[in-house]
């Protein structure tokens, strides 16, 4: 899905600036549309498989977020020169869970505070995050104060459903003939309506929160969440300087970080701290080029280096698969097949799901539950540890991980289908190759052809020491 046509349809009506009571609706959520449509063009599968819940479990989860809320929403005292939003969902360290893109920043600042959300009405324990503080009394004020109103203001709410209709009927009808779909427009109306209400109580308690911890400077990962694009709003307003660190691909086809030309987004970080500067070329930043910054990726460059000297190759070769939600039944059928072609004497398959593939994979992939493909399913397996022990890597769509595995300098294969712009740009730069079906995988791996990675220079050195001095040269130290 080519994003040209949708940014210019919404810089024609003015849709990313729009507001309906000081709520950018358009801005929130066109993601969600463009998410939605592209589901209706490719016919490819959810984002994220979401965890089946029953009765009881999710009265406890809920119950779960009141402990949470009542007990670990405290703000800590003293001075605090940076708030960090970090990425709930943790990955396992030995013996504890870790954001991996904030954490180690967070401890050169020992007095910033980090923020949480509930990952799946859950958060991830134990943990070493100094000053953690969860956003659960945020969530349940701002979703208690939306059924209130949908129960007892309902007029209200069928009158901000037409004034939401008529601002968004035309250029969404425009968006949908250019990609040539029929779209029910009352879904994304849904949670424009849902998010209004949201974001009513999201500003005033996230504002309070932030003129409390008085910070010099404000980190965030997902900068497209919607908590991080309030916060964004308030930095702005506030005049507190905010920064987005990358946490996974923003190339050229990835709406978050692509605006029209001269757009200016006050819900968007006043600066963008980039993995390298492939991905500061790859897409359209509403922002000027001096607050794009190569920064680099602390923890890749540390643990990659550790895992490096702890683990070696073991005579085996090993072929790792990225998968991801959106390709994975492909994915799924070319290792299985690939594992039938393979002497599985020298060979071994590796199947890496993304975490929204978790739930119920056996019933999604049988070919693999039935293989001795060995599938990784969980959190606790590190994937720098696979890394490090395999030769060559598969990749599709465009996995994060498959440019962390340049790092390791594997032998990297890119499936064709559905593969986004940066996936294109990977193969263009010769750091990877296409291939189309499992036999020509199968004939690649054999000629032994060596693509470059880590040599390279791929990704962005000293990141730890880059990102700390420019944060303190963005918070004036």
């Amino acid at each position: 899905m080519k994003l040209d046509d949708f940014l210019e349809i919404e810089k024609e009506y003015g849709l990313v600036n729009d507001q309906i009571d000081g709520f950018a609706y358009w801005t929130f959520f066109r993601c969600d549309l463009k998410w939605d449509l592209e589901k209706l063009i490719d016919s490819y599968d959810e984002m994220y498989v979401h965890p089946e819940f029953s009765f009881w479990k999710k009265m406890k989860a809920r119950l779960g977020m009141v402990k949470y809320a009542l007990c670990n929403s405290r703000i800590p005292k003293g001075p605090h020169k940076a708030l960090i939003l970090n990425h709930e969902r943790r990955v396992w360290m030995d013996d504890h869970y870790e954001c991996i893109y904030t954490d180690k920043i967070a401890a050169e600042y020992p007095g910033s505070v980090v923020l949480e959300r509930p990952y799946f009405q859950q958060h991830s324990q134990p943990v070493r995050t100094k000053n953690l503080v969860y956003t659960d009394r945020i969530e349940l004020k701002a979703m208690l104060h939306f059924y209130i109103r949908s129960f007892f203001f309902k007029k209200q709410i069928s009158d901000l459903r037409k004034r939401l209709e008529e601002r968004i009927r035309e250029p969404l009808d425009k968006i949908c003939k250019a990609y040539q779909v029929s779209y029910d427009g009352r879904r994304i109306i849904d949670r424009m309506v849902c998010g209004y209400y949201i974001y009513q109580v999201k500003k005033k308690d996230l504002g309070r929160l932030i003129k409390k911890i008085n910070p010099k400077v404000i980190l965030e990962v997902v900068g497209y969440n919607f908590d991080c694009m309030v916060v964004n709003e308030l930095g702005a307003e506030l005049h507190i300087p905010t920064v987005e660190l990358q946490h996974g691909v923003t190339g050229g086809e990835h709406l978050p970080y692509n605006y029209a030309k001269g757009t200016k987004v006050k819900q968007f970080a006043q600066y963008f701290f980039a993995f390298s500067r492939f991905w500061i070329e790859a897409a359209r930043y509403p922002l000027p080029a001096e607050r794009l910054v190569e920064a680099g990726f602390p923890y890749l460059e540390e643990k990659a280096g550790e895992v490096k000297r702890k683990y070696h190759k073991d005579g085996i070769h090993k072929i790792i698969f990225i998968s991801q939600p959106m390709i994975g039944d492909r994915l799924a059928e070319i290792a299985a097949t690939l594992n039938q072609l393979i002497d599985r004497e020298k060979y071994q398959i590796i199947f890496k799901l993304h975490p929204g593939e978790y739930e119920r994979w056996k019933e999604r992939y049988p070919q693999l539950a039935g293989s001795d493909i060995k599938v990784i399913d969980n959190r606790q397996t590190d994937l720098y540890e696979l890394f490090a022990q395999s030769e060559y890597q598969v990749g599709a769509y465009g996995s994060t991980a498959t440019f962390e595995g340049l790092e390791f300098d594997l032998k990297t294969f890119i499936l064709r289908e559905g593969a986004s712009s940066e996936m294109k740009l990977l193969c263009d730069t010769t750091w990877a190759e296409f291939f189309d079906t499992a036999q020509e995988l199968y004939e690649m791996i054999q000629d032994g052809t060596k693509n470059a990675g880590a040599e390279t220079g791929f990704w962005k050195r000293d990141a730890l020491k880059t990102v700390k001095k420019r944060i303190d040269d963005i918070a004036g130290k």
